[in-house]
């Protein structure tokens, strides 16, 4: 590019500019409005929502994320408070929501086999009174019309304190992990089916007990327990006549756990199944 000259020395020059010298220029320009671009966003950046939270803001921060997980707990507690007063058509549902979460692989004819029906329920919707364990005897009272009933609860904690609320060892039999098995099988024997033999000292007494324990209705069990006496016994199976299985399914224990999300969840539903298939007139009802 051709320049003028100038000096005012009455000669005429003419200086020629490089391209090499002009790209220069051109990137020198481009570097300085990239720089004033750099700067203007780390300004931006620095006075922006990058910039550190304060103390307080961190600790309001955590403070709403702290308030929004005990609102969900508190709501799932409450759901799972209010599974029991449901309708069968409700709770028939949940369950089959369980079945099918701890049974992934099953296929949708072997998942159709594993469900509940609405008529394996008894409604317990019209029970007004708090389901606490002070109310476990009026509540079974107002139901159960049956000359037996099985009560399955979700710890061994748990059985004791409904075996105590149906009136002890007058009403009730406690079935758990406490006990040896071969022991609770035996007493199941005894109460439901009595001995047999020669009048023994031994076995005088075992009729004595017998009849001071015949008025006991109330047979108290986790799930883990109670199946491992229906595979060792079918004298829970025998007979005709009616039986209620309550399930206590409002308590919670200390983690917020029902009894359907307990690990004996499985055990339950085995427990369950194998009643209303080897028992004639069972019913299902949720305290």
């Amino acid at each position: 590019m051709p320049l003028g000259d100038d000096l005012d020395d009455g000669l005429d020059y003419e200086v020629q500019v490089s391209d090499s010298e002009n790209a220069v220029e051109f990137e020198n320009e481009l570097e300085t409005e990239s720089q004033k671009r750099s700067r203007t966003n780390s300004d931006v950046g620095e006075t922006g929502s990058d910039r550190p939270q304060s103390k307080r803001q961190k600790k309001l921060a955590k403070s709403k994320l702290h308030q929004k997980k005990v609102e969900k707990v508190e709501h799932e507690k409450e759901q799972k408070k209010q599974l029991p007063k449901s309708s069968p058509e409700r709770i028939v549902e949940y369950f089959a929501t369980l079945v099918r979460e701890r049974n992934p692989n099953l296929s949708a004819l072997e998942l159709e086999e594993q469900y509940f029906k609405k008529t394996d329920f008894i409604s317990t919707e019209r029970y007004e009174k708090d389901r606490e364990l002070d109310n476990f005897q009026d509540f079974v009272n107002s139901f159960s019309k049956s000359p037996r009933a099985v009560v399955l609860s979700a710890s061994n904690i748990r059985v004791a304190d409904v075996f105590r609320s149906l009136g002890g060892s007058q009403n009730a039999v406690k079935l758990f992990s406490k006990t040896k098995l071969k022991d609770d099988v035996a007493r199941v024997d005894l109460l439901l089916k009595g001995s047999s033999g020669e009048e023994t000292t031994s076995n005088k007494k075992a009729k004595k007990d017998k009849k001071k324990q015949s008025s006991i209705k109330y047979f108290v069990s986790t799930p883990a327990r109670m199946s491992k006496i229906l595979e060792s016994t079918d004298v829970l199976f025998e007979g005709k006549e009616k039986l209620d299985i309550f399930l206590d399914a409002s308590y919670l224990d200390p983690k917020t756990n029902t009894l359907f999300t307990s690990e004996d969840c499985t055990a339950l539903f085995k427990v369950l199944r194998d009643f209303l298939q080897n028992k004639s007139s069972v019913k299902i009802l949720l305290f």
